[in-house]
C-alpha cells in the first residue's frame, strides 16, 4: 500500500456542505468518505 500525502485549501461553504451532504461532523471524517465514495464510483473510473 502506498500513502500519499495531499494537502489542499477548502473555501469555509465548500466544507459546510461537505459535511452536511456526507452526514459527518468532523471535517477529517467527510472528507475521507468523499475520497472513498470517488475510488468506488463507476464514474470517476472510466476511461474516456
Amino acid at each position: 500500500m502506498k500513502y500519499v500525502h495531499v494537502q489542499s485549501v477548502l473555501p469555509q461553504e465548500d466544507i459546510i456542505a461537505l459535511k452536511e451532504k456526507s452526514g459527518e461532523t468532523s471535517v477529517k471524517e467527510a472528507i475521507v468518505k468523499a475520497v472513498y465514495h470517488y475510488l468506488k464510483c463507476d464514474l470517476a473510473n472510466k476511461d474516456e
